[in-house]
């Protein structure tokens, strides 16, 4: 098979990997441990972002006493065309829902909802432009009116909320609580913490070019060949950090990576610096990093984070490194494995629990 053919169908995994798009065999997993509390109530819901987008989700409760509010946090979708669930197509991790019941189980709320496009969030679009739908400033503004439609609830304390974002969520996250903190007054109220899932620590196009790179590699690639790739790659980034438009000349090998309508979301998402934006959340933050994480590397990304947010004055954030977990937080035993199917690693779920429930307590005895 010539190259260029098997480059294309490599490189658009390449884009997959960066959106979770793959197709796995069942693996088995640890399963995780779980409180024996009652089982979570769920409700559906719907809300509007931007004055028209709907959105469709899953607010998630603990079953508890009658008028006593909980906490509760929006759980925000990694990239790619995922669903409530951190699902896509015939891919499932499962990733948000197992979250949302773990949470539930242990006294806190969640909204977990269908990204814009997809599943019931899916919109008419015959009189918008779909690169002005899917624009990364949509997707920002849908993580704060999620925030402010579950601070609304009955059953929640607004003062006790919070993002969860993974992969590029966690971007989305910080992104939605910087922008929430210059707006005067702030609505919705100011999240009080940050939970950042397999969340880059650098520059996307940093992070995607690594990914192409070692891809190329195990694609056994020329050095002739990989540097054609590298190179019309960092060509296209420039292209679209100058104009905020794909090039017409993207090659058969990165056209799923750089579909014509991804420029105006590409060129804002390379203006985020993550580790300026964490440093900027006044709250408590917890990263939690997968160690075998092949698209966002705990060596470099939760670093990065780590930094950012020890630039705060009034620090008060935990990095935890999920030993032998992937870029979903599932047990692996090498590099080979997606790791994106079966549960969640137990430690990452009991980390996220204790932390959430002692930085959620509630204050003073307030209910």
């Amino acid at each position: 098979m010539p190259f260029l053919k098997s480059g294309a169908f490599v490189l658009a995994t390449l884009a997959l990997t960066v959106i979770g798009l793959f197709i796995i065999p069942t693996q088995s997993q640890q399963v995780a441990n779980t409180s024996t509390a009652a089982a979570p109530l769920e409700r559906e819901v719907t809300f509007t972002s931007q004055g028209w987008v709907k959105l469709a989700g899953t607010l998630t409760l603990p079953t508890h006493a009658a008028g006593v509010k909980v906490p509760g946090l929006i759980l925000i979708a990694g990239s790619g065309p995922t669903d409530r669930n951190g699902n896509q197509g015939a891919l499932h991790t499962d990733l948000l829902q197992q979250i949302a019941a773990q949470l539930a189980r242990n006294g806190i709320a969640t909204l977990r909802y269908d990204k814009r496009g997809i599943g019931g969030s899916k919109t008419d679009l015959k009189d918008v432009k779909w690169e002005d739908y899917a624009a990364w400033e949509g997707f920002v503004a849908d993580a704060i009116t999620g925030l402010s439609y579950l601070q609304q609830q009955p059953e929640i304390d607004a003062a006790r909320t919070g993002f969860l974002g993974h992969s590029e969520g966690g971007l989305l996250a910080l992104q939605a609580a910087q922008t929430i903190t210059t707006t005067h007054p702030p609505s919705p109220q100011m999240p009080r913490v940050l939970v950042l899932a397999s969340t880059p620590g650098r520059p996307l196009d940093v992070v995607v070019r690594e990914q192409l790179s070692n891809i190329l590699k195990r694609q056994h690639a020329t050095d002739e060949q990989a540097q054609f790739f590298l190179d019309k790659n960092d060509a296209i980034v420039q292209e679209i950090r100058q104009t905020g438009a794909v090039p017409k000349d993207v090659p058969p090998g990165l056209a799923a990576l750089y579909p014509p309508y991804i420029g105006k979301f590409y060129r804002s998402l390379l203006q985020v610096d993550p580790p300026q934006l964490a440093s900027q959340f006044p709250g408590p933050v917890l990263i939690l990093q997968g160690e075998k994480d092949i698209q966002v590397q705990a060596a470099k990304d939760a670093p990065a984070l780590d930094a950012g947010l020890k630039r705060r004055t009034h620090d008060d954030h935990q990095l935890f490194v999920v030993t032998g977990a992937s870029h979903n937080l599932k047990a692996v035993k090498d590099d080979a494995e997606p790791g994106f199917e079966g549960l969640v690693a137990p430690a990452a779920l009991d980390t996220l629990t204790s932390w959430l429930q002692t930085k959620l307590a509630a204050k003073n005895g307030a209910q």
